[in-house]
């Protein structure tokens, strides 16, 4: 069920109603922060009493949570699909995810001023945890084909990968290096490097 239209429409009252909040929660967050943010307004946001509200979370840090992830799982939406189908999916999901926070004021405001529990938000999310299995696979590959040394371990690499991508991401977001594109261009000769090169015209051929 793609259609937002018709998924929202499959929701159970309540469902919808959790839905209202959470997308009251993303603005306001985003907008204020989490410490100038109260229950009572993010309630009121959303056209509810506090108490609906409690119904649904515990506190203000699980409203958090669910509302970090929900505008993670919106990005990840975004980008994605488009990603896997570049020639270079790894770097092009990096940079539509730094791309991507300019439109999603709360993702950026995790990375520019969260704690370290948020940031382990963001790097336990799909978005990020889930590049380790994509780029073990494509290691792999590689070292099949006999790109990739033999003795080289994918799995650790894999791991090394994803630890850097989320590294200069973090970089570019909190530090505001977007205007230091040698950085970055230093970042993927040092993963290209690691990963045995470029891509082939082999695997160029073999995106969908």
């Amino acid at each position: 069920m793609n259609d937002p239209l018709e998924r929202r429409r499959a929701l159970t009252k309540g469902e919808r109603t959790r839905d209202r909040l959470l997308r009251a929660a993303i603005d306001r967050f985003g907008a204020d922060g989490f410490r100038a943010t109260s229950v009572s307004q993010l309630s009121r946001d959303a056209g509810l009493t506090p108490a609906a509200a409690y119904a649904y979370f515990d506190d203000k840090d699980a409203i958090w949570s669910a509302a970090v992830s929900a505008d993670l799982d919106a990005l990840s939406a975004e980008i994605t699909d488009l990603a896997l189908r570049d020639e270079r999916p790894i770097l092009a999901l990096m940079f539509g995810v730094i791309e991507g926070m300019q439109r999603h004021a709360l993702a950026r405001r995790v990375l520019v001023e969260g704690s370290p529990a948020d940031l382990q938000l963001v790097l336990t999310h799909t978005l990020f945890a889930g590049l380790t299995g994509l780029i073990r696979a494509g290691l792999t590959a590689r070292q099949e084909r006999g790109v990739l040394p033999a003795d080289a371990d994918p799995a650790q690499l894999a791991l090394g990968i994803e630890s850097v991508l989320f590294s200069l991401v973090l970089a570019v977001v909190r530090a505001g290096i977007e205007g230091e594109p040698e950085r970055v261009d230093a970042v993927v000769a040092l993963l290209n490097s690691a990963a045995g090169g470029p891509p082939t015209a082999q695997e160029r051929l073999a995106r969908p």
